[in-house]
């Protein structure tokens, strides 16, 4: 595990992760700010929920329409795994009903 801080539309966040990933995380990180300011400048909209949540409906769309929407069985994930999954779904689509 490697502990990193990353930041995501102006906002530090603190990660455990396998070291594997931080190149990964770190680049995903990028692409979610660099979506966030693209959609403050083009709507003039400053909230950065407001920004975070577009961004998120912007990359919910562009994945397969026919992915997962629950990861607790055959998705070759561990249990550990599925359940975090969940959570970040569960989280994610709370946004986007709000």
């Amino acid at each position: 595990m490697e502990n990193i801080r990353i930041e995501i539309a102006g906002r530090e966040y603190p990660l455990s992760i396998q070291s594997s990933e931080v190149t990964n995380v770190k680049a995903a990180a990028d692409k979610v700010s660099a979506q966030v300011e693209v959609f403050r400048k083009q709507f003039s909209v400053e909230d950065r929920i407001d920004l975070l949540a577009m961004t998120a409906l912007q990359f919910a769309t562009q994945t397969n329409a026919n992915a997962p929407t629950d990861f607790s069985s055959n998705s070759g994930l561990n249990p550990h795994q599925s359940e975090r999954a969940n959570h970040v779904l569960e989280r994610l689509n709370h946004v986007l009903d709000a």
